[in-house]
């Protein structure tokens, strides 16, 4: 549609048929949505995706950053917006998003966020006053390399957009449980390919101090139950995220092996 605005929404889908149905009919104000499908998805993401009339490619996924990479490298309109599958923009945003592109006042937007967990939105553990880049001009855009929290760097001028990026993440336990192990497998991964290593003092240590930063000091008590599981969870991935790091570097090839 000629009155479709210069914008090429950038998505990463694994398992997300379900979401993705709920999704792409509400981008129709895009010219053009562009799906990279993780090789290793198990249900019908790629049929709803080129249903939906997404442009949908299929890689292997080697860490969010590069994906994305992938990804930008495909979008062909001048604006991108950077959306997850279980990510909604609200009306005003919608709205805000063609001014930005047709004033043409800065290269990149920010705009706020706020997170549901199991059916509640969260007001606190540190996710309060949360505001992410997610619009800019693609000429001005780079992805890092980041295996998971992957960020975009935009040269030049950001500005604040109205509006609110809805984000369902975690919708089910099961989501958590998943989100939870990959996400600690990833940040591992992370730290052993920089060098770092860990000890049993960083699995002793670490996750209750990531549980009380975030439950006290991030006033992640004043969420109630759901403040309790959040901060849980947080501090059980920094747990398996170390523990797995600690556990690859005794059992590498050339490791010394503790007796038994």
């Amino acid at each position: 549609m000629p009155d479709r605005l210069p914008i090429s929404v950038l998505l990463l889908a694994r398992d997300e048929a379900e979401r993705l149905e709920r999704l792409l009919p509400a981008l129709d104000f895009a010219r053009e949505v562009v799906v990279v499908v993780d090789a290793a998805t198990r249900d019908a993401t790629r049929a709803v995706a080129e249903r939906l009339g997404a442009r949908v490619f299929e890689r292997a996924l080697d860490g969010f950053g590069p994906q994305r990479r992938f990804a930008l490298a495909r979008c062909r309109e001048p604006w991108v917006l950077w959306l997850d599958a279980d990510e909604r923009l609200d009306p005003p945003a919608v709205a805000a998003l063609a001014g930005a592109v047709r004033e043409d006042r800065a290269d990149g937007y920010r705009l706020a966020r706020r997170t549901w967990f199991l059916g509640r939105r969260i007001r606190y553990c540190g996710w309060q006053g949360e505001r992410v880049l997610r619009l800019f001009r693609r000429e001005r855009a780079s992805f890092d390399e980041a295996a998971v929290h992957e960020r975009v760097a935009v040269e030049g001028r950001i500005a604040e957009l109205a509006g609110t990026l809805e984000h369902h993440s975690y919708a089910s336990w099961a989501d958590c449980r998943e989100k939870l192990v990959r996400y600690a497998a990833a940040g591992a991964a992370r730290a052993r390919a920089e060098g770092r290593r860990a000890g049993p003092l960083d699995l002793v240590v670490r996750p209750p101090l990531r549980f009380a930063r975030m439950y006290l000091l991030q006033l992640g008590a004043l969420d109630g139950a759901r403040g309790v599981a959040v901060c849980a969870l947080a501090a059980a991935q920094v747990l398996l995220k170390y523990a797995e790091l600690w556990a690859g570097a005794r059992t590498a090839p050339g490791a010394e092996q503790e007796r038994p």
